[in-house]
């Protein structure tokens, strides 16, 4: 007779990475978040904890490389040892970040903890849930060798959990380590492949299940919405379920604003708090930081990107008016084409157009330019006029071009609005 029983399927905690991103613009939010990655690793195991979990599975990248000092291996010997004083095991693969060859040095695990071995699959058996759990760890970080190819085959009268980290046949964002066949992994007769390394969370395929938890944590703009681990439930030795739980500790948003149709700057604010207010919502609760794209164009446009720094403070105040818990990552500006040459009138736009290529104009721009650097005092250096003065004194008149495009969009915005 089979057991009925529940583990949980986690991947690539990153113990102790930096959140990318925050920490020169946003100290106050860096500071409130340092530690992300411990807590949502807390998380996980208050969830195996919660959800009377049998075992926990870490599909590799337990850390995030090597230790810059010795809590980060204490933290995750002190959260492993929660576990198996709840009665739940652990089996850890390790992946690319922790490989042999990145953390050569490891703290005694407590009993109850497996870490496979990365010269070989081993194997072990849980009798008592009529399981067994096929691993291996990596040994080098850029492992590029098809290590599924390597596992034992299933063993018969079991449910069969093979853990790897693999990057499949290849993912966007991701290094192809143990690169793999989805139609193989399906193949080789195991119940489910408990995967790691890409970042996004998704079942690949039911019966077998192949499954990437996702990461419990996302570190930058691009890991946006809920990350966590993979609650999975077996009923009379068949997986029933495969259902994903948050952990996280903080949250990445993306907020959209299509500000085309804003008549005017107080206008385009009041979008802007919507569209942060509708982000928000996916934060669930937790500490956010956004990444803010606005589409903008004509007059309107051309005022924010003249002074992209004001409107980011603009946005910044918009947020924490929201919540004290709501940060801006970034503020990007995407000026749409307004039929009048990115801003300027049809003729100038034109006369722009060739002043860089144009033998005439270029003789007078050195003409011009030539007579004001010499009336620079000496003392003035690049770096604080920089980057027009370097660029006129290196005759890169490209550069000054476009910069005066730039400025004459910028002043016409000025004179519309």
């Amino acid at each position: 007779m089979h057991a009925d029983f529940t583990f949980i399927h986690a991947a690539d905690i990153h113990l102790d990475s930096p959140l990318a991103g925050l920490t020169a613009r946003n100290p106050e939010f860096s500071a409130l978040v340092r530690g992300a990655t411990r807590r949502a690793f807390a998380n996980v195991v208050d969830l195996a904890i919660a959800e009377g979990a049998s075992f926990v599975i870490i599909a590799g990248d337990l850390y995030d490389g090597a230790w810059k000092d010795q809590s980060t291996g204490q933290y995750a010997i002190a959260q492993l040892a929660r576990l198996t004083r709840a009665g739940v095991r652990a089996f850890i693969a390790f992946g690319n970040h922790d490989a042999e060859s990145r953390v050569s040095r490891h703290l005694t695990t407590p009993p109850g903890v497996h870490r496979f071995d990365n010269r070989r699959c081993d194997t072990v058996v849980l009798e008592e849930y009529g399981v067994a759990i096929h691993g291996r760890s990596y040994r080098e970080a850029a492992t590029t060798e098809d290590l599924s190819a390597s596992y034992a085959a299933p063993t018969p009268g079991l449910l069969n959990i093979a853990v790897l980290h693999t990057a499949l046949e290849g993912a966007a964002g991701h290094a192809s380590y143990a690169p793999c066949v989805l139609g193989e992994l399906r193949a080789r007769g195991h119940d489910y492949w408990a995967l790691g390394h890409v970042h996004e969370r998704s079942v690949r395929w039911k019966h077998p299940f192949v499954v990437y938890p996702g990461n419990t944590q996302g570190r930058h703009a691009r890991e946006t919405g809920a990350k966590g681990a993979m609650v999975v439930k077996v009923r009379d030795g068949v997986i029933a379920s495969v259902e994903h739980r948050a952990c996280d500790d903080v949250r990445w948003l993306r907020a959209d604003l299509d500000a085309e149709a804003a008549s005017d700057m107080p206008d385009l604010l009041h979008g802007v708090g919507a569209a942060l207010r509708d982000a928000l919502r996916g934060a669930d609760g937790h500490p956010a930081a956004a990444r803010l794209t606005i589409r903008a164009r004509g007059a309107l446009g051309r005022k924010l990107a003249a002074d992209p720094d004001w409107f980011e403070a603009e946005t910044r105040a918009q947020a924490a008016a929201l919540s004290e818990s709501l940060w801006i990552e970034k503020t990007r500006i995407e000026q749409t084409d307004d039929g009048f040459g990115g801003g300027l009138p049809p003729e100038l736009a034109a006369l722009m157009a060739q002043a860089d290529t144009d033998a005439d104009c270029l003789r007078a721009i050195r003409a011009a330019v030539g007579p004001l650097l010499d009336k620079l005092p000496p003392e003035i250096g690049d770096a604080e006029v920089a980057p027009l003065t370097a660029a006129a004194r290196s005759g890169d008149l490209a550069a000054l071009v476009a910069a005066a495009r730039e400025t004459l969009e910028a002043r016409l915005g000025e004179a519309d609005a």
